[in-house]
Parts: C-alpha cells; sequence; structure tokens
C-alpha cells in the first residue's frame, strides 16, 4: 500500500483540489494533516474517506511526521495542500518499480510547476551535486517507509527546507533512487513557502549543510552558483525585465500546456 500525506493549514480550496486528485484504491491510503482553525476544512474533513488529524503542529516538518508516524503504506508520497496529482497510476505503477527492485528505497520524477513569472514549466530534475539545490523534486517522491528508520524524520528546526535536510541524508546514506522520466505526474503550486521565501529557503539549505558536514569544496562552489543565480532573478526583477525572465526560464524549462 501507498499512503499519500497532505498537510494543509487555512486553504480550504486547494485542499480539495489536492484530496480530489488523490486515487480512490484501496492500494492507496489517504491522511490528511490539518493544523489550521478553517471552519470549511473542518466540516469537509468530518467525512472524508482517509485518515485526518486535527490539531496544531509545529509547522511542516511536524506535520509531514506526524503523517508518517499514522500512516499504514509501505510506501509514502507527500502531496501538500495545493498540489495535483495528474496521473493517477503514478503511485500504482511506483509500487510495481519498488517490487521489482528492491534496491530502490525512494522514486521520483519531473513535474510542472505554476510559476509565477515563467507560467506552467516542464520540471526536470537537476541531479546534479547537491550544492545547487534540491536533486529531485519532493512531491514528485514516493518513499520507502522504512527509509526513515535510517534518515530519521524530517528536521523540525527547519521551516521550508526540511525536504533538503531529507535529501542531504538520502545522499550521505547512500540511498538510491529511481527516475521516472517520461512523466510529469504532479502539478505544483508555485504560491509556497519555498516559492514566496526563496532567499530564506536558500539560507536554511546552507544551514542544512552545515549541520550535516556536508560542505565541500565542490559542494560549496555549486552553492555559491545558485546563491548567484538567485540574485540574477532578483536583478531582472527590480530592473522591470519580467518578460526577459520569462523568456530565460522558458528556453530552460519547457512550457508545458
Amino acid at each position: 500500500m501507498i499512503t499519500v500525506v497532505t498537510i494543509t493549514y487555512n486553504n480550504f480550496e486547494e485542499l480539495v483540489k489536492t484530496l480530489n486528485s488523490v486515487p480512490k484504491s484501496a492500494d492507496v491510503e489517504s491522511v490528511v494533516v490539518n493544523g489550521g482553525n478553517c471552519p470549511k476544512t473542518f466540516e469537509f474533513l468530518k467525512n472524508y474517506n482517509g485518515i485526518v488529524i486535527n490539531e496544531k503542529d509545529k509547522g511542516i516538518s511536524d506535520a509531514f511526521n506526524k503523517g508518517i508516524k499514522k500512516s499504514s503504506g509501505e510506501f509514502i508520497m507527500f502531496l501538500n495542500s495545493g498540489d495535483i496529482l495528474i496521473d493517477s497510476s503514478y503511485p500504482v505503477n511506483a509500487e510495481k518499480i519498488f517490487r521489482d527492485n528492491q534496491e530502490i528505497s525512494f522514486i521520483h520524477s519531473n513535474f510542472i510547476f505554476e510559476d509565477n513569472i515563467g507560467g506552467r514549466l516542464l520540471m526536470k530534475p537537476i541531479m546534479k551535486n547537491i550544492g545547487r539545490g534540491m536533486p529531485y523534486f519532493h512531491p514528485t517522491m514516493i518513499v520507502r517507509k522504512s527509509v526513515f528508520s535510517k534518515t530519521g524524520f524530517f528536521d523540525t528546526d527547519y521551516k521550508i527546507a526540511m525536504d533538503y535536510d531529507f535529501a542531504i541524508k538520502l545522499d550521505k546514506h547512500g540511498i538510491k533512487g529511481y527516475y521516472v522520466s517520461d512523466k510529469a505526474p504532479v502539478v505544483m503550486d508555485g504560491t509556497g513557502k519555498s516559492a514566496e521565501q526563496e532567499y530564506t529557503a536558500i539560507m536554511e539549505c546552507w544551514r542544512a549543510l552545515r549541520k550535516n558536514n556536508y560542505l565541500s569544496v565542490t559542494v560549496i562552489l555549486n552553492f555559491g552558483v545558485r546563491i548567484v543565480l538567485y540574485y540574477f532573478r532578483r536583478i531582472l526583477v527590480a530592473a522591470g525585465l519580467s518578460s526577459l525572465l520569462s523568456k530565460l526560464k522558458k528556453i530552460k524549462h519547457k512550457s508545458a500546456v
């Protein structure tokens, strides 16, 4: 069984869209962690056919951890409120890949990002040195639950970059993944915390590298490239050149219609 963990905080409309995209199957378990106080969300979840946790949490990491602990699936997918699973076969196909490849501990793929400047972009994982950023996309990851016994749960010290910290730990432990290259199973909402607070997210990533003793020369150089690209984008926007930035993004990432 695959457990889809969905966390939400006072964004009812987005939550409904996300949960409607979760396959209704005996092989898929849905766990919803609601840390907000939205009356519509409470009412909707009363009759939801899944596992529901209605209580305050200490942030995204804490909510993820609650979902993991409550899950009964052998494999876990994190589909946040606002993200849409557009390929309902992805979880089931992933389970088959796991069965056929026992050495694989997680599966990941491409996704469609609804970018405020570039529009709908087809994003492919960079899978480069981890200093450049997240090597694969968290919304597409399906992870063996047993992995968390090696890496530990998500670190509650991070408000945004807990997935990056998790990726570092996967790398440190030599945990292997499987890339599904022919799909883009998820549409990701581009208005989340990491999008709105990119600089804060980058600084948390730096802290994660330091905390995990992962600051090799190569990692530092790649992280420097990430910083330069961040400020380059900021300069273009400040100079009123958002249209140019949009074109550059579409060159780098194919537009997803």
